[in-house]
């Protein structure tokens, strides 16, 4: 009987462990914050003063307009943003959050890459 009262308590543990949320380091949340509020206002400025080099060499004003038409709308209904975890790939660090939309439409899956505390990268899908 004790075995099974260690086996019960080993399970639970487990169990709790694996249903904890992860949350992102406060870097990449903020970055994650400032880029979707920069995303939804359209503002290219505040966008770029977030990215690393490469990610501002190769973000133009209509590639964040294009997205921002997209999005804008719906965020503007409101939505929440899950955090799902975060990846190692290539030196740098890719983090998801699950963006659902009030508007009750498809969920957006956002993945931010941080390197050296800059986004490298950004997409919504």
């Amino acid at each position: 009987m004790n075995h099974y009262i260690k086996l019960v308590t080993i399970a639970a543990a487990a169990l709790t462990a694996i249903s904890v949320q992860a949350e992102p380091d406060q870097r990449a949340q903020a970055l994650f914050e400032n880029l979707m509020a920069a995303t939804i206002s359209n503002n290219y400025e505040a966008f770029i003063a977030e990215c690393d080099a490469g990610m501002k060499a190769a973000l133009t004003k209509p590639m964040l307009e294009g997205v921002s038409e997209q999005i804008a709308p719906r965020a503007k209904t409101g939505y929440d943003a899950q955090y799902l975890g975060d990846l190692s790939r290539h030196a740098h660090t890719v983090h998801l959050w699950r963006l659902r939309f009030k508007d009750g439409k498809d969920d957006v899956l956002a993945t931010l890459t941080v390197k050296d505390g800059k986004a490298a990268g950004f997409y919504l899908k």
